[in-house]
């Protein structure tokens, strides 16, 4: 689907209804040499960090995933 947005007087990006409907209303924009995207955010971040990963962190609790990188950091020492 494509679909076409613009800004408002004070540089807003306006999102037509359906898209908002679909994805919600908050959105990073994310800047590429060609390109600036708009990724849908969750209101739940945890979730939508999982949904970016997969199951990386399946049957991880919150504590295993922040503890990981600096257990890594002393593996590579």
């Amino acid at each position: 689907m494509s679909n076409t947005a613009g800004t408002d007087d004070h540089g807003r990006i306006l999102i037509p209804h359906e898209i908002r409907e679909r994805h919600g209303t908050r959105y990073r924009i994310v800047e590429r040499n060609d390109r600036v995207e708009l990724i849908p955010l969750q209101d739940n971040p945890i979730a939508g960090l999982r949904d970016a990963v997969g199951d990386a962190f399946e049957g991880k609790s919150m504590r295993e995933i922040k503890q990981e990188p600096y257990d890594t950091d002393r593996r590579n020492e």
